[in-house]
Order: C-alpha cells, then sequence, then structure tokens
C-alpha cells in the first residue's frame, strides 16, 4: 500500500513514495535547523516521515531511511544553531537508535495491522461456507465494471428445490451442493464466479458477446440438470437462470442484481435460462402496487368466490368442488389470483385473505344445504396459513361457532409447501383429519421425492399435476400417471386429477381408475347459484 492515491503500477508507486519520504525528510531537516536546532522540539518531527514509511515499505527500507533521518539531524546538526554549539557523536547515535527503534517497530504494527485489514478484506466479500467472492464483491465488482464502462454479461442462477433437500437429507447436505453446484461453474468459466446466497450463484462475465454468455448458461443448467453425485447420496438439482446484459438493461450494481432477482421469482418452476425484459419489470411494479389496493379490497369485500366442479368418475351421485378466489378490482377489473396471490404471500396478507375465503365458503355450504343439497367443497390454503397459530385457532373457532360438518371441508395445499415444513405439518394435519376435514396435496409429482412425501404425510386426496395431465399422450407419462394413482389407492388416498381439457385425457383416467376429475373439458369455474343446476343436469344424464 503507498501514501500516493495514484493509478500507477506498484513499481513507480513505489519510486514516488521514496522521493516524497525522502523529501520529507530534507525539508523537516532544514526546519530542524531553522528553528535553532536539535534542542529544540521541531526535532520530534522526523517521526512522522519514519511513521509514513514503515507503513509504506518494508522493514529493511524502513531501518534505512531511520538511519538516514538520524544522520540528516546528527553529526552535521547544531545542538544550537545560535550559539554555535555541535552535538557530542552519542547524542545523534543514540537518536538515530531510537529512530531505528520507532521504525521496526512501527514497520511490525503495520505489518500486522494489513494483515488484519486482509483478514477483514476477505471475511466482507468471501462466503464464508463456500470460499467462493460474495454478494458484497459482486456488487463492488459490477460497480467497478459500469464505472470503467466495460460491457458485461451477468447471469443468475437459483436451485428451486434447496428447501427440499434440506428437509428431506439435510442443512449439511444443502451447503455441499452448492458448493458442488459452483465448482461444476468453474467448468465453464473460471473466473466471475459469485456465492451470493445459501441457493443462489451468480456468474459475472466481462467483455463476452451474449450468444457466448447464454451458451455457457444453458450448458451449466443442462450440466446440472442430472443427478449429482454427493458422498452416498444422488441429488437431483432443479436450477432455473436468468441473464441481463450491461449497458442495455443495467444502471448500477443494485440495479442488476433487482432484475435478476425479479427474472427468477417470475420463472420459478421453469429450469431454463431467461432473458430480461421490461414486460417483467412492469409485472413487478404492478405487484408491488397491489398491496396497498389488496388491503382495501379486504377492507371493502371485493373478492368473490367461483366453484369448478369435481366429478367422481364411480357414478356416484356427489356435489364436490373447489373454491376458486376472484378479485373484482373496482377501477383494473378481474385481477388473476397469479398476480395477486404471491404478492400477499409475500406481504403476510395471504391469512386474512384466507379468512375471507374460508368464511365465504361456509356460508355459501349452509346456504346449500337449506336448499336441499350436501356440497363437498375444497379451500387452498397457503402453507403460511397453517405456519400461522393464531389462523389456525380462528379456523379451528370457526367450524365450532359455524356449526357446519367438518366432513364437508377440505383443505388443499401444495406439495411444495409441505415440503417446506413437513414435521409440522404432520401433527396439524392428523389434529384436523380427526375433526373429519379432509386434507389434499395439490400440484402433486412436482416436488422432490413426491413418493416418500406420499408416505409420509398424512392425505386423503392427492391432486396430480395438470402437467402430467397434459402428457398422457405420451405413453411414459400415461404409464407413470397410472402407476401412481394404483400406488396412491394402496396406501386408501383418493386422486383427483386436474386440468382435464380433452374427451381423450378423461377416458385414460377413467380407465386407469382415477377417483375425480375437474378441468375445463368438464367445467369451467361456476358462479354459486350455477352448481345445483350443473350437478342436477350432470346426475340426470349419468341416470340415463
Amino acid at each position: 500500500m503507498g501514501l500516493l492515491n495514484l493509478d500507477l503500477d506498484s513499481r513507480t508507486k513505489f519510486i514516488l513514495n521514496l522521493i516524497f519520504n525522502t523529501v520529507l525528510m530534507v525539508m523537516l531537516s532544514l526546519i530542524v535547523y531553522m528553528t535553532g536546532g536539535v534542542n529544540y522540539s521541531a526535532t520530534h518531527l522526523m517521526y512522522i516521515p519514519i511513521l509514513l514509511t514503515a507503513y509504506a515499505f518494508n522493514i529493511w527500507i524502513t531501518i534505512l531511511m531511520s538511519i538516514f533521518a538520524g544522520i540528516l539531524i546528527g553529526p552535521l546538526m547544531p545542538q544550537d544553531v545560535a550559539l554555535g554549539l555541535m552535538q557530542i557523536p552519542a547524542t545523534w547515535i543514540f537518536r538515530t537508535f531510537m529512530f531505528s527503534t520507532m521504525g521496526i517497530v512501527s514497520s511490525l504494527l503495520s505489518i500486522r495491522l494489513k494483515m488484519f485489514q486482509k483478514l477483514e478484506i476477505n471475511r466482507l466479500y468471501t462466503n464464508t461456507l463456500t470460499n467462493y467472492p460474495n454478494f458484497n464483491k459482486l456488487k463492488v465488482d459490477i460497480d467497478q465494471l459500469i464505472e470503467t464502462e466495460t460491457p458485461f454479461q451477468l447471469i443468475g442462477f437459483r436451485i428451486v428445490n434447496m428447501n427440499s433437500i434440506r428437509q428431506n437429507i439435510s442443512y449439511d447436505m444443502g451447503t455441499k451442493v452448492i458448493k458442488k453446484a459452483l465448482d461444476l461453474a468453474l467448468e465453464f468459466t473460471n473466473e466471475g464466479i459469485y456465492s451470493v446466497y445459501s441457493n443462489e450463484i451468480a456468474v459475472l462475465l466481462p467483455l463476452m458477446d451474449y450468444e457466448k454468455a447464454v451458451d455457457i448458461g444453458k450448458r451449466f443448467i443442462n450440466k446440472t440438470a442430472n443427478y449429482i453425485h454427493i458422498e452416498d447420496y444422488k441429488v437431483g438439482l432443479l436450477i432455473n437462470g436468468a441473464i441481463i446484459e450491461y449497458p442495455k438493461h443495467i444502471s448500477d450494481s443494485n440495479d442488476a442484481i433487482k432484475k435478476i432477482a425479479i427474472i427468477l421469482d417470475q420463472t420459478t418452476n421453469d429450469f431454463d435460462l431467461h432473458v430480461y425484459d421490461y414486460e417483467m419489470e412492469r409485472k413487478s411494479k404492478l405487484q408491488g402496487d397491489l398491496v396497498p389496493e389488496l388491503l382495501h379490497a379486504l377492507k371493502n369485500d371485493e373478492f368473490y368466490l367461483e366453484y369448478q366442479p369435481k366429478i367422481d368418475l364411480s357414478n356416484e351421485f356427489d356435489y364436490n368442488v373447489e373454491a376458486l378466489i376472484r378479485w373484482n378490482h373496482p377501477l383494473k377489473g378481474i385481477i388473476s389470483p397469479g398476480v395477486f396471490i404471491p404478492v400477499a404471500e409475500e406481504t403476510g396478507i395471504m391469512n386474512e385473505i384466507t379468512k375471507v375465503v374460508f368464511k365465504k365458503v361456509i356460508e355459501q355450504c349452509n346456504e346449500w344445504k337449506s336448499s336441499g343439497i350436501s356440497v363437498k367443497t375444497s379451500i387452498n390454503i397457503s402453507h403460511k396459513d397453517f405456519n400461522n397459530k393464531e389462523f389456525m385457532n380462528y379456523f379451528m373457532e370457526t367450524i365450532r361457532n359455524e356449526q357446519i360438518d367438518p366432513k364437508l371441508i377440505e383443505l388443499e395445499i401444495t406439495e411444495s409447501g409441505v415440503i417446506d415444513n413437513t414435521k409440522a405439518l404432520i401433527g396439524i394435519f392428523n389434529e384436523l383429519r380427526d375433526l373429519g376435514i379432509k386434507i389434499s396435496i395439490d400440484d402433486f409429482g412436482t416436488g422432490y421425492n413426491s413418493l416418500i412425501n406420499l408416505v409420509k404425510i398424512p392425505m386423503d386426496f392427492l391432486k396430480i399435476d395438470k402437467s402430467f395431465i397434459d402428457h398422457l399422450s405420451i405413453r411414459k407419462y400415461e404409464l407413470m400417471v397410472a402407476q401412481l394413482i394404483q400406488f396412491a389407492h394402496d396406501m386408501d388416498i383418493e386422486v383427483i386429477a386436474e386440468g382435464v381439457e380433452t374427451k381423450e385425457q378423461l377416458d385414460k383416467l377413467r380407465a386407469m381408475q382415477c377417483d375425480f376429475v375437474q378441468g375445463f373439458y368438464l367445467s369451467r369455474p361456476l358462479k354459486p347459484e350455477a352448481i345445483t343446476a350443473y350437478y342436477n343436469n350432470l346426475n340426470t344424464k349419468k341416470s340415463d
């Protein structure tokens, strides 16, 4: 480290610092002479260049410069200029010795200080778990490239199933997985790799063209698509990626990191490399604007429910529906649940929205019952609802106070939501089932190690994810769905297939002895008053 803050190479800095300290010592020796000699206080000014030398140079140069300082105000410097009194040799020799001692001590302290500075910088800029550069280092490097107007590509990767790996194997395995992923990234670029968060990696590629960066990103995702071996485990990774480029998309490091996050957040279950577009930012801003509007909607009862029939393929005349929330915004019209539900979950509003849904379902069930029909209704519940003790107390209290038959209520939670907190939810599920409330696992098959979840999690229904139903025309998907239905039946679990959109899909599911189906082929979501007419019409057809 030099004294002069100049953008020069280290050799030039060394020479300039040496000249600076030498000139400073000569100037201070003149000041000592002009102020009357070594008998006066100006002599102590010579410690300044000695301390500066100790900080700027190694110990041997510090000793030489200390001796030089001692000589400058030594044999040729009068003890008292006015009296013409010269120093005795013992005086300036001792002073030179003290200068050298001070220089040695200061140099050793400087070495120690620099070592601590280096350790602190290393700690500040390194992920201690993975030993790769961290988030702080990424921000600094991005800002430096922008300051020098150096074009670059930034790629972000997120391991979507990291929580599942930690839940089902161990927390330490999660750390080993991110370390393994970072090491794999080194196969495609030997620099610019950052361990950003516990499940995210960033790759900074200066002076690389866009097409080559995209190729690196896609090859990395393809490389990690297969199982990776860690100790005795074969671990499957679900990774999605995002790429942005400077100067096209980025203004500063905060902007770059925000835009990478926007892409990854909006493409969570699409395991590919995604390019930034401004529609994503518009959508993200829209979601941010929704928070106060959601609170207003709760206060002004802007939410309503539609009900999608679930058809029992056993030919029993049961009424089964799924309650689906809708939001009729007074100015923006109908806002999709896919837009406002994620915002509600992230901001803690979801509990209040679920309470509204639950209350409306109970009111509607009682209304149907008073007209002579019992409708079994499923409600989508966020895993955050289950984790909220106050909400669960509200749920139990409402069931008791409204005097509704618990057997008419089915709670749906996504498989991924269960995986995030399996141990705690198992106890809650058992308690609810003891009351007669049914538990359904939604989006089944999309989680990590789904068959283990089928054994571990207490449930009454599993709902096969639409992505499997969409591919029933492919033989291996058909076999997989048939095996899943059979396995569920062996576990005394009934199966619901969602997203049925063709007669071919319906016929295949019926042949597989699937218990319930729902989808646009059978019925779109209906208003409450249309449910009775729909089922009466369906039952008439079955009777015929």
